[in-house]
């Protein structure tokens, strides 16, 4: 019986003495330890690997590139056609008009139709452009990127030269050198300003 009380006396020193200890610890300001909670892992299924897949690959890259230049170019088409002072001309004389008679001869229906035209025109020359250089520019960077497997800033500069030697192909060698290195230039340029790499 007394070696009971003993045992019975030492493990309530024992428990009174860490509750006491964690009481301390509390109070100092000492980290407590908590356990850690683990978020289950959620693998990508089939059908979602290949829509990433998709997405990725290069065609793809080139078409969604070509297609956003081609609608910014309309844009500043528009935008440009709508204020170029050549639209502002009489037809029968191409002498510019004066404040008065462009505004006269702004609601004009012969005048209307020209203009339109006139805007269509230049809307659809810049989306040409602008899709383009998006589709070649895009298309290329996903290429060099791929075959490099790297992703710095020297994929947009091989790109941009590409890009602009291919543009300025027709006319001839030096236009192409000149296009290489302005459209690489201005490539990097973008990439330090907007700090994509």
């Amino acid at each position: 019986d007394s070696n009971m009380r003993d045992q019975g006396s030492s493990a309530s020193e024992a428990s009174s003495s860490s509750s006491s200890s964690s009481f301390q610890a509390a109070n100092t300001g000492l980290p407590v330890l908590q356990q850690k909670t683990y978020e289950p892992v959620v693998l990508p299924t089939p059908e979602q690997i290949l829509a990433g897949q998709f997405w990725d690959s290069c065609p793809v890259k080139s078409v969604i590139a070509g297609a956003l230049g081609g609608v910014m170019g309309a844009l500043f088409g528009a935008a440009f056609g709508a204020s170029d002072p050549s639209a502002t001309t009489l037809a029968h004389t191409g002498e510019p008009l004066t404040l008065r008679q462009s505004v006269k001869a702004a609601f004009q229906p012969a005048a209307m139709r020209e203009s339109m035209k006139h805007l269509r025109a230049r809307s659809w020359s810049y989306a040409k452009g602008f899709g383009g250089f998006g589709m070649v520019y895009s298309g290329s960077e996903c290429v060099i990127e791929s075959v490099r497997a790297k992703h710095d800033v020297y994929n947009s500069a091989a790109a941009g030269c590409f890009t602009g030697a291919s543009l300025a192909y027709q006319g001839g060698p030096k236009a192409m050198c000149f296009g290489c290195a302005t459209v690489a230039a201005f490539s990097v340029l973008i990439d330090r300003f907007m700090d994509i790499h």
